[in-house]
């Protein structure tokens, strides 16, 4: 992903419990993917959106504001994005 994507990448968080009250998160990354091709003319790209589920984790604990963002931290460390984090959006 972090070599694909033209850009920044920006992220959505979902948060939820199952029945056993056991909290999940799911982040999803959004990016603009560049692929190659040769024409008449030279090289060229031709430019995809791209969505793909990046992480689904048990977060337990409080979801504080400093909790849920050293969770998602885990998550773009881990993939190494981190320095392509655009923007996030989280909805619990």
């Amino acid at each position: 992903m972090q070599n694909k994507s033209i850009g920044k990448i920006s992220f959505t968080m979902d948060l939820w419990s199952d029945p056993n009250l056991t909290p999940y998160m799911a982040v999803t990354a959004h990016w603009i993917e560049a692929i190659p091709f040769e024409s008449p003319d030279g090289r060229k790209y031709k430019l995809r959106m791209r969505t793909d589920l990046i992480g689904f984790h048990r977060v337990p604990g409080r979801h504080s504001g400093q909790h849920l963002a050293h969770a998602f931290i885990f998550i773009t460390d881990r993939l190494n994005i981190t320095d392509k984090v655009y923007q996030s959006f989280c909805a619990y």
